[in-house]
C-alpha cells in the first residue's frame, strides 16, 4: 500500500459528501425496514393473506425497481437527476406514512409500486455517486461501508418495531417518516459538493474489459437464492415455523444483519487489497449453504443461516458494483443493471418461496430427529447454476 493510496484514504474518510451519503444508507435504510414487520404481520393477521399474497407485496416494490434501476443508471450518465434526486427522500417518508392510513392489500400494492420507483431512482443515484468519485483502489471498500451503514439501518429499524410495536405499533409510521425525510437535506449537500469535486478531479484509469454478463447471472443467482432473507415472509416464516415471537423475530433479523455486515466488510477488504476470487467463492459457498441451514427447525441453526445468507448478500453487494463501476465505461447503466438483475433475482425467489410454502403448509420432513420445512429447500435449485456462473465470472476476469 504506497503513500498516494493512504493519503486518497486520509481524503476519503474525511470527506463531507461521502459521510453523508453513508449517513444517507442508514437513515433511508432503517425507515424503510421498521415499517416492513408493521404491515407484513397486519397484512397476514388482519387481511388474513395468504403467504403467497404477502411475497407479492415484496415483489411488487422489488419488480418495480428493477425496472426503474437501468433507467436511473443511463439518466444519470448523461448528467440527469441531479435536481430531483433530493426530492425523493420526501417522497419516500410520505409513502411510509400512507401505510397507517391506508390498510387493505390493494393500497398496500399500490404504496409499494410507489416505493419501487422513488427507491430505483435514488439508491442507483447514491451507489453510482459514491463509486464513480472513489478511487479504484478503495472502491469496494468505500461501498462495503456504505452497504454496511444500510445494514446497521435494517437492525435498527427491526430493533424500533420490536420496542414500539408492543406499546403502540402505529407510532412506527411517523417515526420511519422523519428518519427517511432528515436524508433529503443531506443528499441536497453531498450532490452539490460531488458536482464540485467531479470538476476538479477526475478518476482515470485502465479500465479491464470482459463481459458482464456473467457478473448478472452471478447477481441474479446469489439474489434467488438469498431471497429469503428479503421482504416481508421470513418474518412469518419465523414466527409460524420456528416459533419466535413478532417482536423478536424482527430482533433476530436485525442482529444477523448487523453481525452479517462486520464479516461481509473484511471479504470486500481482500477484494480490494489481495483477491476478488477468494471473495467470489467465499460469497458462492456461503449462499449455497443458506437454504439448507435455514429449512431446519432448530433455532442454533436457524441463526446460522440468517447469518450465512447476511454475509453472502452483504458482502456481494458491494463487490458486484465495484467489478460493475471497474469494468464497464458507462457505470450508471451497469448498476443499474445489477441492481435490476438482483431485483427480479429476489422476486423470483420470493415467488417460490411464498408459493412453496404455502403448498407445503403443514408439511415437516423428519430426517433422524431434525424437523425440516421443505419451502427454504426449493431455493436450492439454482446452487449448480450459481456455480457455474462463479465459474464463469472468475474466468471472464482473467
Amino acid at each position: 500500500m504506497d503513500l498516494s493510496s493512504l493519503t486518497r484514504l486520509k481524503e476519503l474518510l474525511t470527506s463531507g459528501w461521502l459521510l453523508s451519503l453513508f449517513l444517507v444508507a442508514f437513515l433511508g435504510t432503517a425507515a424503510f425496514r421498521a415499517v416492513i414487520p408493521a404491515v407484513a404481520y397486519y397484512a397476514r393477521m388482519k387481511l388474513m393473506l395468504s403467504m403467497g399474497l404477502l411475497s407479492i407485496l415484496s415483489i411488487a416494490f422489488l419488480s418495480t425497481r428493477a425496472l426503474t434501476a437501468p433507467l436511473a443508471g443511463y439518466l444519470i450518465d448523461k448528467r440527469g437527476l441531479r435536481t430531483v434526486i433530493p426530492i425523493l427522500p420526501i417522497l419516500g417518508s410520505i409513502i411510509l406514512l400512507l401505510y397507517d392510513y391506508l390498510k387493505s392489500f390493494t393500497c398496500f400494492l399500490i404504496l409499494r409500486i410507489l416505493q419501487g420507483i422513488v427507491n430505483g431512482f435514488f439508491w442507483v443515484f447514491i451507489q453510482v455517486s459514491i463509486a464513480s468519485n472513489t478511487p479504484i483502489e478503495w472502491r469496494g471498500t468505500a461501498l462495503a461501508i456504505y452497504f454496511a451503514l444500510g445494514s446497521l439501518g435494517v437492525f435498527v429499524g427491526n430493533f424500533l418495531y420490536s420496542v414500539v410495536a408492543p406499546i403502540n405499533s402505529s407510532l412506527i409510521f411517523p417515526i420511519a417518516f422523519t428518519l427517511f425525510a432528515a436524508a433529503a437535506p443531506l443528499t441536497y449537500l453531498a450532490i452539490r459538493s460531488i458536482r464540485m469535486r467531479r470538476v476538479k478531479v477526475r478518476e482515470k484509469y485502465e479500465r479491464r474489459k470482459f463481459s458482464i454478463h456473467p457478473l448478472l447471472l452471478t447477481s441474479f443467482t446469489v439474489a434467488l437464492i438469498g431471497a429469503i432473507l428479503v421482504g416481508d415472509p421470513i418474518y412469518v416464516y419465523l414466527s409460524e415455523f420456528a416459533g419466535l415471537s413478532k417482536e423478536f423475530s424482527a430482533f433476530i433479523l436485525g442482529l444477523t444483519g448487523i453481525l452479517g455486515l462486520v464479516a461481509s466488510i473484511p471479504i470486500n477488504i481482500i477484494a480490494d487489497k489481495v483477491s476478488e476470487d477468494y471473495a467470489i467463492i467465499t460469497i458462492a459457498l456461503l449462499t449455497s449453504l443458506t437454504p439448507f441451514l435455514l429449512a431446519m427447525k432448530s433455532y442454533q441453526i436457524i441463526f446460522i443461516g440468517l447469518l450465512s445468507a447476511g454475509v453472502s448478500w452483504k458482502a456481494f453487494t458491494p463487490l458486484s458494483r465495484r467489478l460493475a463501476t471497474s469494468c464497464q465505461e458507462r457505470a450508471g447503466v451497469t448498476i443499474g443493471l445489477v441492481n435490476s438483475f438482483m431485483n427480479f433475482g429476489t422476486v423470483v425467489g420470493l415467488l417460490i418461496f411464498g408459493w412453496s410454502y404455502d403448498l407445503f403448509q403443514g408439511m415437516i420432513l423428519d430426517l433422524m430427529g431434525i424437523k425440516i420445512n421443505p419451502a427454504p429447500l426449493t431455493l436450492a435449485i439454482l446452487i449448480p447454476i450459481l456455480i457455474l456462473s462463479t465459474a464463469s465470472l472468475r474466468r471472464s476476469r482473467s
